[in-house]
């Protein structure tokens, strides 16, 4: 049943098996693809009723009397079927019901009330708690907690100031309670935006027992792993206020679920600076990745305690994907990058081992329920053109493609829980593998040439440039490999090179290496130290970037600076400070409380515009 695949066209849903290019009618649904967690049963949504088809015998189970159905969801146990319609008005004038909760089994419609917002971004808008024991309903400043004990027909209100989003943990309490719930919350009146973990069980006005605020903030993605030990909050704005992204800031931050390591919430020290293309927690909880960074992206592997243990190095992705059981994970690069995949094997250890790659441009990637295949699709609308889906093995061997007029869904169908088992590579590939037979990076095509330039036997532009060069492939400076306890890679030195000391402080590696750069350059020392700036400028979230960048660091001593480089290199950083403190201004003026800190930087203010009067800025 793995190698059984849905695809979604404008004449319906079909099933198809891999090998075969045979396609089984299913249903003339048009809307997204929704299967029963078992696989057994189809959602198809049609004008009168919403139907549930058997997929085995593409025959009609049962069906619900709801019209114009426009999203549909299945609960966490798949007891319930969560319908919406498009909001609309009722004879008697006020909102129609046209948010429901179904019970599968004997068709009644346990729950209604009137929803106002209606779209695929905020959907489902029902969170439930494991095994269906309960479900929660945000409104404005509270959360609605309903319980199966009595069908959903009452609720506890449960207020959270300020709520903007919200997610629960998918392990249930101790003794069986409801599980914790992490919950955003956007700025207000000139105080920075947060996330906190809440318990429901209690108080009806709980207080947050892990929190992380943080700035320019306008939502988040709320992302708990399996084991509900701890939160990801994918923070983002549509707007960029360094002016260096186009697509708006995101920023990651990690929260853990016991509030004795409350103080272990941090903003997640990414590598690289820029957009944070994806984040994917590991099936099994113990791990997660993050794409990020400025193309080439950065991909980094974290564990559970958010401490980064593999560096991936960089490339053009912008996703990632872990097969079911976490022990496979696929890096993608999809949309406008060139289609090329990683395939990777993560061991017990936490180091990973690439199994293969391959070149598929698509939209979407997913593994198959046993845990062995890839499925990549290009669908519509996002492509017009070449619809496919194509399969792979977990090695980069294509095993079926199967082209499509117009493709707009395709996902694999899914299987009863513990069908399969997690298994390892087979002996016969861990065999290839170590005779060199593992498939390799697809070839990429060489660089274009002006015509009045192959002559003299140019093989790229970049061999005619003066300036640094520029790859989407990779950053120069990649080190891909395990990372230390220490947060840098474990490197060789080479005879005579010097180790830093202090490599757990970030503060120290940065002012050290930059030291060393300016004796090298035989810089007068009166100058002052740098290192304050780089450190100081972004507080914590500079010295996890500094932690992170080593590989940087390394670059900037080993390339002694002129003195008006040094000079331009220090009004940057007198600019970049300058521009905070003077967002500091703002948020005070708006009546935002400054700690001790931000304070102590206002107060510099007269000594930085000093100092860059006197750099001729």
């Amino acid at each position: 049943m793995s190698t059984q695949i849905l695809g979604r066209t404008p004449d319906g849903i079909s099933l198809l098996t891999v090998g075969s290019q045979d396609q089984q009618q299913l249903c003339g649904s048009g809307a997204p693809i929704l299967c029963s967690g078992d696989g057994a049963q189809l959602v198809a949504l049609g004008p009168g009723a919403v139907k549930l088809v058997d997929i085995s015998s593409a025959q009609e189970a049962s069906s619900l009397p709801e019209d114009a159905v426009v999203l549909s969801a299945f609960s966490s146990g798949g007891g319930y079927l969560v319908t919406a319609q498009r909001p609309g008005k009722a004879a008697d004038g006020s909102m129609s019901k046209n948010l429901k909760v179904w019970e599968v089994a004997s068709g009644k419609c346990l729950f209604s009330i009137a929803h106002k917002q209606v779209a695929k971004d905020n959907w489902p808008v029902l969170h439930w708690a494991p095994h269906d024991s309960a479900f929660v309903y945000m409104v404005t400043n509270t959360v609605h907690v309903y319980s199966r004990n009595d069908n959903f027909a009452t609720y506890r209100k449960v207020t959270i100031k300020g709520i903007g989003g919200l997610a629960l943990s998918p392990v249930a309490a101790p003794g069986g309670g409801l599980p914790q719930l992490a919950a955003f919350l956007p700025e207000a009146k000139g105080t920075p935006a947060g996330a906190g973990l809440y318990g429901l069980e209690g108080s009806p006005e709980p207080t947050a027992t892990v929190r992380k605020s943080f700035f320019r903030s306008q939502g988040a993605q709320l992302m708990w792993n399996s084991l509900g030990t701890a939160c990801l909050v994918l923070s983002y704005a549509d707007y960029d206020a360094t002016n260096q992204s186009y697509y708006g800031e995101q920023k990651l931050h990690y929260l853990p679920a016991d509030p004795a390591k409350a103080e272990d919430a941090v903003t997640v020290p990414l590598p690289k600076e820029g957009p944070v293309h994806d984040v994917q927690w590991s099936p099994a909880g113990d791990y997660f990745i993050a794409v990020a960074g400025f193309m080439p992206a950065k991909v980094t592997l974290f564990n559970a305690l958010c401490k980064p243990v593999y560096d991936l190095g960089s490339g053009p992705y912008n996703l990632v994907r872990w097969n079911p059981f976490g022990r496979f994970f696929a890096i993608c690069g999809f949309g406008n990058l060139p289609g090329d995949i990683m395939l990777f094997d993560k061991k017990t250890s936490g180091s990973c081992k690439q199994m293969g790659a391959v070149r598929s441009p698509a939209v979407s990637a997913e593994w198959s329920p046993c845990g062995r295949l890839l499925l990549t699709a290009t669908t519509a609308p996002r492509l017009r053109v070449d619809n496919n889906v194509k399969v792979f093995t977990y090695y980069g061997e294509q095993k079926a493609h199967v082209p499509f007029a117009t493709l707009l869904d395709a996902a694999w169908r899914p299987v009863a829980k513990d069908t399969y088992q997690d298994r390892p590579q087979s002996p016969e590939r861990l065999s290839a593998a170590a005779k060199g037979e593992v498939a390799t990076s697809a070839p990429t095509k060489p660089s274009y040439v002006p015509p009045h330039l192959r002559a003299a036997g140019v093989t790229s532009t970049a061999a005619v440039s003066s300036g640094a060069k520029f790859s989407l492939a990779r950053d120069d400076d990649d080190r891909p490999g395990k990372i230390g306890a220490a947060g840098g890679r474990r490197t060789v030195l080479p005879p005579g090179a010097e180790f830093i000391a202090g490599g757990g402080n970030a503060k120290a590696a940065s002012k050290n290496a930059k030291r060393r750069a300016k004796k090298k350059a035989g810089e007068a020392s009166g100058e002052g130290d740098e290192g304050e700036e780089a450190g100081g400028a972004e507080g914590a979230e500079a010295a996890t970037a500094a932690l992170a960048s080593s590989s940087l660091q390394d670059a900037a001593a080993a390339a002694p600076l002129s003195d008006e480089e040094a000079r331009q290199k220090r009004i940057r950083a007198l600019q970049k400070k300058q521009r905070q403190i003077q967002e500091l201004k703002d948020k005070r003026a708006a009546g935002a409380t400054m700690t001790p800190e931000q304070l102590e930087k206002l107060a510099g203010e007269a000594a930085l515009m000093q100092e860059l009067a006197s750099l001729g800025a």
